[in-house]
């Protein structure tokens, strides 16, 4: 899911015969600019730690690393994840929000490299279909380009990926379902990061495969 989701959306652009159909959950075909100033905030925070040492750190820089995790956190679930208190699903007694908020700030990605992370984030950053060789960066052309069946499942309530990028996306896409994922979870919905989802997506996933699923 999430950038598993967009090389799914690559392969299809670039090997458009390879493939029967695509499936694409809490991702897009693009990283459109508004995800590129979150991305880059978490780079700045990283990199903001004279322990970091412009990238020739000896030990990991830790107080860049948990903001860089502190600003994830408020991005990954949703803000109805929080009102709601969704965390508590799973949690043993006695849990709070500042655990839940310190367990990830603290250690977001346990055993995590600074510069690994920084390169991730460049790779998503410059994720575009567009860009692929014969489209001259038009992302519609590519879009429009994609010959399979393409199942696309953003979380309605995706920080990262947005519900509204994925609709304008499906625009383009000839042979595609948009089905929005109906969860509180945030990004991590694609991932079945709870029962309900996990329903939700393995029914319409395994429909699909079939060439069964309806939903529009």
């Amino acid at each position: 899911f999430s950038m598993g989701g967009e090389q799914a959306f690559q392969w299809a652009v670039t090997y458009p015969d390879f493939m029967d159909r695509i499936v694409v959950t809490s991702a897009t075909a693009k990283t459109w600019p508004h995800g590129i100033v979150r991305l880059e905030s978490q780079i700045i925070a990283i990199e903001s730690d004279p322990t970091f040492a412009g990238g020739d750190y000896k030990v990991q820089p830790k107080t860049g690393l948990q903001t860089f995790g502190a600003i994830w956190a408020g991005w990954l679930f949703s803000q109805g994840w929080w009102r709601e208190e969704a965390w508590r699903a799973g949690s043993p007694p006695g849990t709070t929000f500042r655990t839940v908020f310190e367990g990830l700030y603290k250690d977001f990605i346990p055993g995590a490299d600074a510069n690994d992370l920084i390169l991730q984030m460049h790779t998503w950053e410059a994720h575009d279909v567009g860009t692929t060789p014969g489209f001259g960066g038009n992302v519609k052309s590519a879009l429009a380009s994609i010959k399979v069946p393409v199942l696309y499942m953003p979380s309605a309530t995706d920080l990262y990926f947005p519900v509204d990028d994925a609709r304008y996306e499906a625009r383009f896409i000839p042979h595609v379902t948009l089905l929005p994922i109906p969860s509180l979870w945030g990004h991590t919905a694609g991932a079945a990061s709870n029962p309900a989802d996990a329903k939700f997506l393995n029914e319409h996933i395994g429909a699909f495969l079939q060439g069964t699923d309806t939903a529009r």
